[in-house]
C-alpha cells in the first residue's frame, strides 16, 4: 500500500511538474515570432528585426537572447515589462542607438507597450557569431564617421552628410549591416545614385571599398554596426 501512494504521489508530481513546465513556456515566444518584431532578415552571422508597434499596442513576452543594436528610427513613448518584473516607461527619441544588453542581461524575457501617438519604429540587428579572424575591420579615410558605441563583439558608427556632402573612401574587411535613420538620395563611390527611405538596411559580407555622398536636397543619416 505504501508503495502504490508513492508511486501516485510521484506520477502525480511528474503530471504536474509537466504541465508547469508547458504553461511556462507558453507564457513567451521567441523575439522573431513576437508578430510585430519582423524578422526581416537572417543568415549564419546576422538576425536582424524590423520592429514597428502602431500605438496602443502591447506585445506578447518574447525572449531574446543575443545582443541587438537597436536604431531607432521614429520614437515615441513606450513601456516594458520582464516577465516577473515591473514595468517602466521611457521616451525613446527619433535617432536613438541602444544595445539590448545595456538595460539587462541575457537571455530576457519582456512584452512592450506604445502609450505614444505615433508608431514605434526600430531596426535591431543581432551578432550571432565572433569573427575570429585578425582582419581590421575597417580601414581608410574615415573623418566623416563617428565611432559613438562599442561593444566586444561591434562598433558603431554614425555618419551625418549635409546635401553635396561625402566621406572617405574606407574598406571593411569584416561584415557590417548599414542603416538609413532618414531619406534621400545617396550616390556611391562610382557615381551611382540610390533613392533611400528611413530605415531601409543591409548587411554587407565585408571585403568592401566605398564612399556615400549626399545626392539629395536633405540631411541623410547613415548607422553602420561592424563585427569585431
Amino acid at each position: 500500500m505504501d508503495r502504490l501512494v508513492m508511486f501516485r504521489n510521484f506520477f502525480s508530481s511528474v503530471v504536474l511538474s509537466l504541465f508547469c513546465s508547458a504553461l511556462y513556456a507558453e507564457d513567451w515566444v521567441p523575439v522573431y515570432e513576437e508578430p510585430r518584431h519582423k524578422l526581416a532578415f537572417e543568415n549564419d552571422h546576422a538576425m536582424i528585426l524590423d520592429v514597428n508597434l502602431p500605438p496602443g499596442y502591447v506585445s506578447l513576452y518574447h525572449e531574446h537572447k543575443i545582443d541587438l543594436l537597436y536604431v531607432t528610427i521614429v520614437g515615441t513613448k513606450v513601456w516594458a515589462k520582464p516577465l516577473g518584473g515591473e514595468r517602466r516607461e521611457a521616451d525613446v527619441k527619433t535617432g536613438d542607438l541602444r544595445f539590448s544588453s545595456d538595460n539587462h542581461g541575457l537571455p530576457h524575457v519582456h512584452r512592450v507597450g506604445n502609450i505614444g501617438t505615433t508608431p514605434f519604429h526600430v531596426i535591431g540587428i543581432g551578432i550571432k557569431d565572433k569573427i575570429s579572424n585578425n582582419a581590421t575591420a575597417l580601414e581608410g579615410n574615415t573623418s566623416a564617421m563617428a565611432l559613438v558605441m562599442e561593444k566586444p563583439h561591434a562598433s558603431v558608427y554614425r555618419i551625418h552628410l549635409q546635401p553635396g556632402e561625402k566621406t572617405g573612401l574606407h574598406s571593411h574587411h569584416l561584415p557590417y549591416t548599414k542603416v538609413y535613420q532618414s531619406a534621400g538620395q545617396v550616390s556611391d563611390s562610382n557615381g551611382n545614385i540610390q533613392q533611400v527611405e528611413a530605415g531601409d538596411f543591409s548587411w554587407q559580407a565585408g571585403g568592401e571599398r566605398h564612399s556615400y555622398e549626399n545626392a539629395g536636397d536633405n540631411e541623410i543619416t547613415i548607422i553602420e554596426m561592424l563585427w569585431r
